[in-house]
C-alpha cells in the first residue's frame, strides 16, 4: 500500500483540513499517516487514522517555560516569534520527520512545514504544498492586506507591483536573520540554497493545492503554474459528523430564535483580551441571544456570562451550529470562515493575526461581513457593526446566495483523487521500467 506522509504545522485549524484530506486518501486505498505535534494525537486516531508524534508539542513548550496562552500572545504579536519558539527545537523536528518520511511515497505538507518539505526533497520524496489560505502566495499582482502592510493593496494600485515586491525583498531580508537555522538545516542535508524558505520553499513542490473555492479567491495572476485551485476542507471533528450538537446547547438553540455566535476558534481564545465579555454586553444590548464559544480551558472563568439568553460552551461543531445561527462573530481564520460562509449566515470579523486581515477584507468585498479589529474591538464598535449588519438584508441574502457557490468544490476529495492518480503513475512507471 502507497503511504503518504501529511506533516501539519499549526493549530487545529490547520490539523482538521489535513485529517480530512487524509479519510479522502484512505478511501482511494492509500495508506495516510499524520505526522503532527503529540497534542494531536486523539483526534487523528480518533479516525483510525495512522500517527506520528512530531517535536516539539505542548510538552516541549512547557519545559521551556512557554504555556498555550504564552505561545498564543506572542504569536499574535509578532508571527515571526513563532519560529523563534519552535527553531530551537529544530533537531528533534527533524528526526521525527526523517523517521516518517523515509518510507513515504509523497509527502503532503502546508506552506509552514518547511522543515517537512527540506527532508523530503533530500530524501527524493515528491511533495505537495496545501495553501489553506490566499495569502500563502504573497501575490505582487494582487497582494493580501497584512496588519503589518495594510497599505500593500493600494500601493498596488497608485505605485504598480515593483514597490510591493521591493517591500516582500526588504520584509525578507529583515526575516532571514531568525531562519538561518533552517538555512544551515538545507546546508547540512547537501540541497540548494534558496532566498527564503518560507516563500521559495513552497514553490519547489510539485504541486501547489489551494484550499479554498474560486469563488471565495481565484488564484492570482503570479500564482507559481503548479498550482490549482481545490475547493474548502469542512471537517471540524469527530462531533460534526455525528449530527448532533450538546444536549445542553441543542436545547439552548430550540428555545428561542437563531442566536449570534460569538468564536475565536482554537488558537486566539489563549489570548483573546476582554472579547467574550464585551460580546455579551453586545448582544444584551441588542437584544440578541448569544453563544460564546471561549474553549475547553476558559469555561470556568467565563461561566459567569451564562444567562437565560446567553449560552457559554467550549466547543461545537460548525457545522452543526452555524446553520442556526443569525450571524457568526468570529477571529477569520479559514476554517471558521468556510463553515459560516458554507451555512450562509452573515459575518463580523475581528482579526488579530496573520491572514485573518485578508480573509476579512475578501469576505467584506464579497458582501457577507462587516470588519473590526479584535484589538480595536468595543462595546460601542462592535454594537455599531452588529447593528448594520442585522437590521439591513443585503448581507444576510448575500451569504445566502453565495453558499453554494462555496461548496461546490470538494478541496480533499480533489486533492487526494490527484495524489492516488499520481502514485497510480509512479507505480505504472516503475513497473514499466
Amino acid at each position: 500500500m502507497r503511504s503518504v506522509v501529511l506533516a501539519i504545522t499549526g493549530t487545529l485549524g490547520d490539523l482538521h483540513p489535513f485529517v480530512s484530506l487524509a479519510l479522502q486518501l484512505r478511501a482511494h486505498g492509500l495508506r495516510p499517516i499524520v505526522a503532527a505535534m503529540e497534542d494531536y494525537r486523539a483526534v487523528v486516531e480518533a479516525e483510525g487514522l495512522a500517527f506520528h508524534a512530531v517535536r516539539p508539542g505542548n510538552r516541549e513548550m512547557e519545559a521551556a517555560g512557554l504555556d498555550e496562552a504564552a505561545v498564543a500572545c506572542a504569536v499574535t504579536g509578532d508571527l515571526r516569534a513563532g519560529f523563534d519558539i519552535m527553531l530551537p527545537h529544530l533537531a528533534l523536528t527533524l528526526n521525527d520527520l526523517r523517521a516518517v518520511i523515509a518510507g513515504a511515497d509523497l509527502v503532503i505538507c502546508g506552506t509552514l512545514s518547511a522543515v517537512a518539505r527540506i527532508v523530503a526533497e533530500a530524501a527524493g520524496v515528491p511533495v505537495v504544498t496545501i495553501a489553506l489560505q490566499p495569502m500563502s502566495f504573497l501575490s505582487v499582482a494582487e497582494p493580501p492586506a497584512m496588519r503589518e502592510m495594510p497599505f500593500l493593496p493600494v500601493l498596488r494600485k497608485t505605485c504598480g507591483p515593483g514597490v510591493v515586491r521591493l517591500l516582500y525583498a526588504m520584509a525578507s531580508a529583515q526575516g532571514r536573520p531568525s531562519m538561518r537555522p533552517v538555512a544551515w538545516l538545507r546546508r547540512d542535508l547537501g540541497l540548494p540554497a534558496v532566498r527564503d524558505e518560507l516563500v521559495d520553499g513552497p514553490r519547489r513542490s510539485e504541486r501547489i493545492f489551494a484550499m479554498y473555492p474560486p469563488a471565495f479567491a481565484p488564484l492570482p495572476v503570479d500564482a507559481p503554474a503548479q498550482a490549482r485551485s481545490a475547493g474548502f476542507a469542512y471537517y471540524d471533528g469527530r462531533d460534526g459528523t455525528t449530527g448532533t450538537l450538546d444536549s445542553a446547547l441543542a436545547a439552548f438553540l430550540a428555545a428561542g430564535p437563531p442566536p449570534l455566535v460569538f468564536t475565536l476558534g482554537s488558537f486566539v481564545t489563549y489570548a483573546p483580551g476582554n472579547f467574550y465579555t464585551v460580546s455579551a454586553r453586545v448582544a444584551r444590548r441588542l437584544g440578541r441571544r448569544a453563544i460564546l464559544l471561549v474553549g475547553q480551558h476558559a469555561l470556568g472563568g467565563y461561566a459567569g456570562l451564562a444567562s437565560a439568553d446567553i449560552a457559554v460552551a467550549g466547543y461545537a461543531p460548525h457545522s452543526l451550529l452555524f446553520p442556526r445561527a443569525a450571524a457568526v462573530i468570529q477571529h477569520g481564520g479559514m476554517g471558521t470562515t468556510a463553515q459560516a460562509l458554507r451555512a450562509g449566515v452573515p459575518q463580523l470579523v475581528c482579526p488579530f493575526f496573520g491572514d485573518q486581515f485578508d480573509n476579512g477584507q475578501r469576505l467584506k468585498r464579497l458582501g457577507v461581513a462587516r470588519v473590526v479589529r479584535l484589538k480595536r474591538y468595543s462595546e460601542k464598535r462592535a454594537f455599531a457593526a452588529l447593528h448594520r449588519l442585522l437590521d439591513t438584508p443585503v448581507a444576510t441574502q448575500r451569504a445566502r446566495t453565495l453558499a453554494p457557490a462555496m461548496t461546490r468544490d470538494d478541496g480533499p476529495a480533489i486533492i487526494a483523487s490527484w495524489v492516488a492518480e499520481r502514485l497510480a503513475h509512479q507505480t505504472d512507471q516503475r513497473l514499466v521500467a
